[in-house]
């Protein structure tokens, strides 16, 4: 990313707009992002309403932002954490796509991308989303007590914060959006009249279709006292007016009879107007013509489909013998009469009831059919086209996009979700081939390359193992404090050594930990930071800010003065940059789901998180299992050790470990382990292994269950 100039007063004007909610003058958006909005006013200027927005009817709620100030914030804070691989499946060269499960708050990974610098997705998605599709937690503020599918949707943000959060992501989605791209968006009847109003002001009326789907087929669900709901709404938008629409055709709900239809029932004059049939010349009515040319009438003939009609009702259809006349009448009018076929398929229409809305094959909650995505898929992309979902719960968009030879990201925030989504892709050769449901045929082809992905939780280990490529290192450890490497050669400009970048014009180092002997021998204490100031020349003044891991400082920030007097503040950006009690106490993000009504929350974290191993032990019993050991170091809203299993979320086990890949089979949340640690789980093997979760999606290692 080019490095943005921006005067004081400049920056002066951004805070203020920032602070007041109000949208950015149109010369600061130019120098901010250049050529960010595409429709400009003649004399080059960003013209507001050239955006038609003021023409459409909008909605206003308590902490509704500007979009102008959403998009520049992200554009010159960042807000977005870099993506660290976690795990990586499948072979594939150097360089070519893998497709990514992501697990963290989407709207971090939307910034990222809307970024376009993290190297993992760098030109390789802004701009080329063919098809976004998304069902977003409904909003409701309260638990159904339905039916599968409908009980996890107890999203417990509700009202303006719901509408509000689905909009900054609708936001960031649209820029990712290719410009002949489409967004399909699922939603109930809670919220679905708010965020459709939300999405016309979003996608600037490029509305499509609204499609009504069922949420489950041939079942209502609900106590509702007047009608229950059995349904919910797909609305359709395009980024622009020329989007991607395939005429794929879909079964009908009854299928259609085979009738004899007047060939001569077409207006117009076609040349020939003639046709030889059954021996004779036939002609049309004035100002009309025939349907098929001959060739496709000899062919019809063969197979029968073409007749004469009598108006007594004599039919001949024989095609080796001539018409003379009626035999039964004598009469020589016939009718020429061509066969329409029986018929199942139909163009689609808005009504997509036809088919089920989710579905129950993994065993997660609020899993949508693959036959719905089968239909979303088909008909606004082709093969190789980006699919991305940021609501990625079970995993079905990417397992349909998977199969229909589409590239794809998925993101969730939940444990439970990433592994269920590893597991299906993983296993993908022997789930349903994709033929809209109508046969058991296995798909039987292996994943293409994927990896797990996670976007501002991190494994510490992980980072330090970048070592060992130094421009890798150099690049995430930028990224995690918001700074951009840059091509300058900042050591010659600072007569300094492991200068990198530049932060509002201050130089910042990279403590070279790629260096074993340097890393073993050399730790950052007043005598380093002096020797900085003496190798600069000493007349280092202002700002220099080092990032370190934390075990290699013996100090917090520091100032000193040059030789002339001036003050030098040295910053230093540790990660892990607090103890993780402290992280605990100030970190905002919201608790991994203990719970299946609780698996589909509307969920944002802040910053980044750096990961803390969970110990747990625990043996069989029962039928089942006992967790004998749990040990969390993350703290209560009161910052107080969760006292045994309160801070545990989730068990993950796989009954039949291989020892190489973590193959979840069933998922166990807190709320179902009773107070002595005991959950019934059938099917253990003695090879049953299992991962357990807290609260903040720290993970253990894979234990074996004793």
């Amino acid at each position: 990313m080019a490095k943005i100039d921006l005067s004081p007063e400049d920056l002066q004007l951004l805070s203020d707009c920032i602070n007041e909610q109000k949208d950015v003058p149109a010369e600061l958006l130019t120098k901010l992002s250049p050529g960010f909005f595409e429709k400009l006013s003649a004399d080059g200027r960003f013209d507001f309403k050239a955006l038609d927005k003021f023409k459409i009817p909008t909605i206003e709620y308590a902490g509704k932002r500007p979009e102008s100030i959403l998009l520049a914030q992200a554009a010159i804070t960042g807000g977005a954490a870099p993506l660290q691989v976690v795990r990586s499946f499948a072979n594939g060269k150097n360089g070519d796509w893998k497709n990514l499960i992501v697990q963290g708050d989407n709207l971090q990974f939307l910034k990222a991308c809307y970024m376009n610098q993290d190297p993992l997705i760098k030109d390789k998605v802004k701009g080329k989303v063919k098809l976004i599709y998304i069902d977003p937690p409904f909003g409701t503020g309260d638990e159904y007590g339905g039916g599968s599918g409908e009980m996890s949707y107890s999203a417990k943000i509700a009202g303006s914060e719901f509408i509000e959060g689905v909009r900054e992501r609708l936001i960031f989605l649209r820029e990712l959006l290719a410009d002949d791209g489409c967004i399909f968006v699922r939603l109930d009847y809670h919220f679905g009249h708010y965020i459709k109003a939300i999405l016309d002001e979003v996608f600037t009326n490029n509305f499509k279709n609204e499609m009504v789907i069922n949420r489950i087929y041939k079942n209502v669900f609900g106590d509702s006292k007047f009608i229950p709901t059995s349904t919910d709404s797909l609305f359709v938008y395009s980024k622009k007016e020329k989007y991607v629409y395939k005429n794929v055709k879909q079964e009908m709900l009854a299928k259609r009879e085979a009738f004899w239809r007047h060939m001569d029932d077409s207006d117009g004059i076609r040349r020939p107007i003639e046709r030889r049939v059954f021996g004779k010349t036939v002609f049309p009515p004035a100002n009309k013509h025939f349907k098929y040319n001959h060739k496709a009438i000899e062919k019809m003939l063969i197979e029968r489909r073409i007749r004469f009609k009598c108006s007594c009702g004599y039919v001949h259809i024989d095609p080796a013998q001539e018409w003379i006349s009626c035999p039964d009448c004598g009469m020589d009018e016939p009718k020429l009469q061509y066969l329409v076929q029986e018929k199942n398929l139909e163009n689609f229409q808005s009504n997509w009831t036809d088919i089920p809305g989710y579905s129950s094959t993994t065993g997660y909650p609020t899993e949508n059919s693959e036959i719905l995505l089968e239909r979303v898929i088909s008909i606004a992309s082709f093969e190789r086209e980006l699919i991305i979902d940021v609501f990625g719960g079970s995993g079905t968009t990417a397992a349909v996009a998977e199969k229909l030879g589409r590239r794809w990201i998925v993101c969730d925030f939940g444990k439970h979700a990433i592994y269920t989504m590893q597991k299906r892709i993983l296993n993908i050769a022997n789930s349903k081939k994709p033929d809209n449901g109508r046969k058991n045929e296995k798909y039987n082809y292996p994943p293409k390359p994927f990896c797990v992905v996670s976007a501002g939780a991190y494994d510490f280990t992980r980072i330090m193992d970048l070592r060992k490529n130094q421009d890798a290192y150099i690049t995430f450890v930028l990224g995690l404090f918001n700074i951009v490497r840059e091509k300058s050669d900042f050591s010659k400009k600072y007569k300094l050594p492991n200068i990198y970048a530049e932060k509002n014009g201050d130089p910042v180092e990279v403590f070279p930990v790629w260096d074993d002997e340097y890393l073993k021998n050399i730790r950052i204490d007043e005598e380093y930071l002096r020797g900085i100031i003496d190798a600069s020349g000493g007349k280092l003044k202002g700002d220099y800010y080092i990032i370190t891991p934390e075990t290699c400082a013996r100090l917090g920030d520091t100032t000193l003065k040059n030789v002339g007097k001036e003050k030098v503040n040295f910053k230093l950006f540790k990660f892990p940059y607090k103890v993780l009690e402290e992280l605990s106490r100030h970190f905002q993000i919201e608790e991994q789901a203990a719970s299946s009504a609780d698996i589909n929350r509307l969920i944002s974290s802040v910053g980044f998180y750096f990961n803390d191993e969970v110990k747990v032990e625990a043996e069989r019993k029962n039928g089942g299992i006992k967790i004998t050991k749990f040990n969390s170091g993350i703290l209560d809203k009161n910052g107080q050790r969760f006292k045994g299993l309160e801070g545990l979320a989730t068990i993950l086990v796989d009954v039949d470990y291989d020892g190489k890949i973590f193959d979840m089979d069933v998922a166990i949340y807190s709320k179902d382990i009773g107070e002595d640690g005991v959950v019934k789980v059938e099917g253990l093997t003695k090879d049953s292994h299992l991962i357990a979760i807290d609260k903040h999606g720290n993970e253990s290692k894979v234990i074996k269950i004793k």
